[in-house]
């Protein structure tokens, strides 16, 4: 199954997008899917570490723990809370009966992408390879849901865009000075968060 995990994968690589079909039926797919899921979004936040190591930033033990570890966890979570969104939003905007765990694996091997994250190590292009795989996630899972549920068009847009957007904001909110509990370019938000703050700060200690 591994073997045939990696080959399904490189043909999602070069666009062969049957390959989404494929997994949503097959169930011994679930696991796999899962874990591609799980190891994507670690290799997003293990890229934006790389990236905050490579720029002399401080706190590199705290970053590696906090956005590569604690911040694939949460995004994990609120992939899962993305795809629950698609299926209440299709559920009430067409009506139609969606199989869950073909979802799942179909929107679990679309996650693939992500790992292309890892090359925010790359300087001067960081925060445009984080916004390129994240980008790529999210038309690869509406190619997959259209080809586990069988509906396409509008209301598989608005259900994508819909879950994508309480990924997000999540991941957004999660960004923060103090805590950076998020991977990839959501690490860029906790530098600005950082400099904004010490820059408000000095105009009012100035004046």
């Amino acid at each position: 199954m591994a073997v045939l995990t990696v080959r399904r994968i490189r043909r999602l690589g070069v666009l062969d997008l049957s390959v989404l079909d494929e997994v949503g039926t097959d169930p011994r797919a679930t696991f796999p899917s899962l874990a591609i899921a799980g190891g994507s979004m670690f290799m997003l936040g293990l890229g934006g570490w790389l990236w905050w190591l490579t720029s002399g930033l401080g706190d590199a033990g705290t970053v590696l723990m906090k956005s590569v570890f604690i911040g694939s966890l949460f995004s994990l979570a609120l992939w899962l809370a993305w795809l629950v969104v698609v299926y209440v939003v299709l559920q009430r905007v067409t009506h139609t009966t969606i199989n869950v765990e073909r979802l799942v694996r179909a929107a679990g091997m679309a996650t693939a992408p992500l790992a292309i994250g890892l090359l925010m190590v790359v300087p001067g292009i960081s925060f445009g390879v984080g916004l390129v795989a994240v980008g790529a996630w999210a038309l690869t899972t509406q190619a997959a849901i259209e080809r586990a549920t069988g509906i396409s068009g509008r209301p598989v847009v608005i259900a994508n865009a819909a879950g994508f957007a309480v990924w997000a904001l999540a991941m957004s909110l999660l960004a923060t000075s103090t805590n950076q509990i998020a991977p990839g370019p959501f690490l860029a938000e906790s530098i600005w968060e950082a400099v904004t703050t010490f820059d408000y700060a000095g105009v009012v200690l100035d004046s």
